[in-house]
């Protein structure tokens, strides 16, 4: 069966089905349809093959380009600093000083209020996160082209010591269930070697608010040591393992509406805390080198292919290439089928 017909059946399914059943078949279509990227990664992941032939090859891309890093000034400098010693740097909008913030602002609060009216809706009984859509997203450019900011860019190219892929971003409506599930559990991120995700807030978030949390390097370093690869933790399942219910082995980026904070998802068990008393809006903006380690699994956002090129065409000259990144990817990776499981799929 094509892709297009099992949309089709889906679509059947919604209509003559009971939402969380929908729910459910999607899932496990979009998992089969992720089958090839995950035995992909399955492979990339192999001890052999990773340190033979993927490692080698990504320390020759990092010598190559080290001449080419741009320049920072103090402020960004400081946050690729932290982001090194740290794998996080937190900050604002306001001490960013990005241009056309207010814009980003003033567009994602009309996305933020659509999620959080459609989140009551039937459809989305059950549902822990909505994403926004692809139409949403395009209906309003200004938040797609922020994460295309020359400053940002820099930060993470410096980080990153590669030239930059900008995966676009998920925009995350999380409702207050207390619900430790999807994202809430902590895990990495398997794109590639390092990577970099900036986060945005569009509500104030306090602790009870579900703010991003990720481990302290010295517990993050005895974690993925002993843990087998990228696998995933439960709040209690990691206390135990770290055999205490204190909170002192956590970054919790809680802060007012407009926090920004730079983290780096491949290197640092993360999660999103589960919020309890109130919703929380976010975006996430992606970043990862121009030749991942792992490509398929890269395209989160909920853009197309096609809509990403047509995209890509409208942006001035010096902007244009970042977003179709996978143009660039040696060898089969940029072949295999992208992985379809998304936030919204759990």
């Amino acid at each position: 069966m094509s892709i297009n017909n099992y949309f089709h059946t889906l679509s059947h399914l919604r209509v003559n089905n009971p939402y969380p059943l929908y729910n459910l078949v999607r899932r496990l279509i979009n998992k089969g349809l992720s089958l090839p990227s995950d035995i992909a990664c399955r492979i990339n992941s192999n001890e052999w093959f990773e340190q033979a032939v993927l490692w080698p090859r990504y320390q020759r891309q990092l010598e190559q380009y080290k001449t080419k890093l741009p320049n920072l000034d103090a402020t960004e400098l400081e946050i690729a600093k932290k982001l090194e010693k740290d794998g996080i740097s937190i900050t604002s909008l306001e001490q960013l000083n990005v241009p056309d913030s207010h814009s980003l602002v003033e567009a994602a609060q009309y996305v933020a209020v659509e999620l959080a009216q459609q989140s009551k809706l039937p459809r989305y009984v059950g549902k822990h996160t909505l994403m926004a859509t692809a139409n949403q997203l395009l209906a309003h450019p200004e938040i797609l082209y922020w994460g295309l900011s020359e400053r940002i860019l820099k930060i993470v190219e410096f980080y990153l010591g590669l030239p930059v892929g900008y995966g676009g971003l998920s925009f995350y409506h999380s409702v207050a269930d207390g619900r430790d599930a999807g994202p809430r559990i902590w895990h990495r991120d398997k794109e590639d070697w390092r990577m970099i995700k900036v986060g945005v807030y569009l509500n104030d978030v306090d602790e009870s608010g579900g703010p991003f949390q990720c481990i302290k390097p010295d517990p993050n370093t005895w974690l993925i040591e002993t843990l087998p690869r990228y696998k995933g933790l439960t709040h209690s399942e990691l206390q135990q393992l770290l055999k205490t219910s204190f909170s002192d082995w956590i970054i919790s980026c809680t802060g007012k509406s407009g926090t920004v904070f730079f983290v780096d998802t491949s290197r640092c068990y993360h999660r999103g805390k589960p919020p309890l008393n109130k919703d929380r809006s976010a975006i996430f903006f992606h970043y990862f080198s121009y030749r991942p380690k792992n490509p398929f699994y890269c395209d989160r956002s909920s853009l197309s292919r096609q809509q990403i090129y047509n995209f890509n065409r409208q942006l001035p000259s010096h902007l244009q290439g970042y977003m179709n990144w996978r143009d660039k990817c040696p060898g089969l990776g940029r072949y295999i089928p992208s992985n379809q499981m998304r936030v919204d799929n759990w």
